[in-house]
């Protein structure tokens, strides 16, 4: 992985001149960002040989920040960020040339400049993006996987003294927001809130922590489960006056019927809970949980379910329903029968 290649030119002090980071993972992205500015910049100098330029992509201003000397220093960073180069979209002529001239330019940074393009999406397909990988290396910030990011949450803990169990730190990653900082935020909060207690209780976090849309999908999907449709009902409600977007339900709606259907399927194949989560890609509080709704449902209706959040999804995007109505009725129909 080109991360891994990442921390190998860091720990060597061996770092190129041209980096793409992208993803969604800011976390992670601006740790490695401030790890490569460690690494060139002299911390008394580091005003003068840091250029950040930002937004609405312009070749010259890129090419005069690379081409200037470091001050008194052997290395110098340019950071360019939302560049917007390494997306698609219509351009005119004179957009095009100016990425064709960066596409040639990526062939000569100076040795003394460490280019790093910071965005969040990046077109694989275009030349821009094979003259990073050509000349230098593209690293991709995606989300963690919950199994990383529970070693991540006991890891911190650690560090501030505190400890906790795998299954109360899988508990606190499912309430969670998938983004390392928003969890950073709620251990933050615990280790606060616990004081000179050492250890980190799952009462600690339901008393303290911010449940997440991903967290009440959970209990919307119970309530269903339980054939409680006003209870579900009420909980979709909630999330719209928190103003979560409906698409975003309907699509963590659809996700957890997946994960419901895939656990059920590899129950009846024979593995346990544990290896079916791994499988799926849960932490082991999700595998229960999922578990324990796989038993409400038939492999049919969950079938039948998915394939209804589909075409309601199709409906909302050609604008024959409303996506409140979509959301009410397929909660209706996946509680009903």
């Amino acid at each position: 992985m080109s991360i891994d290649v990442l921390k190998e030119e860091l720990k060597n002090n061996k770092l190129g001149n041209l980096y793409l980071f992208y993803g969604h993972e800011e976390f992670l992205k601006k740790y490695y960002l401030e790890s490569i500015e460690k690494a060139i910049l002299d911390n008394d100098l580091s005003m003068l040989n840091k250029i950040v330029l930002e937004g609405k992509f312009e070749m010259q201003k890129i090419e005069d920040a690379c081409e200037t000397l470091p001050v008194f220093s052997e290395k110098k960073l340019v950071l360019v960020k939302n560049s917007g180069v390494f997306k698609s979209g219509k351009e005119g002529a004179k957009q095009q040339s100016a990425k064709d001239d960066l596409q040639n330019y990526l062939k000569n940074v100076p040795a003394y400049t460490v280019v790093v393009f910071y965005e969040e999406e990046i077109d694989k397909r275009l030349k821009t993006v094979d003259a990073v990988k050509k000349n230098g290396l593209i690293v991709e910030f995606a989300f963690q996987k919950p199994a990383e990011l529970v070693k991540w949450v006991t890891k911190v803990l650690k560090s501030n003294k505190k400890e906790i169990t795998i299954e109360d730190a899988s508990y606190l990653i499912e309430i969670c927001e998938q983004g390392m900082t928003e969890i950073l935020n709620e251990v933050n909060k615990l280790v606060m809130y616990v004081g000179d207690r050492t250890r980190v209780t799952i009462e600690d976090i339901e008393k303290v922590c911010t449940k997440s849309v991903k967290s009440r999908i959970f209990d919307l999907t119970d309530a269903v489960a339980e054939k409680n449709i006003d209870k579900a009902l009420k909980l979709l409600n909630d999330m719209v006056i928190l103003r979560e977007p409906l698409p975003k339900i309907l699509f963590m709606i659809t996700r957890q019927l997946r994960h419901v259907l895939e656990m059920k399927l590899l129950c009846k194949e024979g593995l346990s809970v544990k290896d079916a989560s791994a499988k799926i890609g849960i932490t082991p509080y999700a595998g229960g949980k999922v578990s324990n709704q796989a038993k409400s449902f038939s492999i049919e209706k969950l079938k039948e379910g998915i394939k209804e959040a589909f075409e309601l999804d199709l409906a909302i995007k050609t604008g024959r329903i409303n996506d409140r109505i979509a959301a009410e009725l397929l909660i209706n129909k996946l509680g009903n029968g």
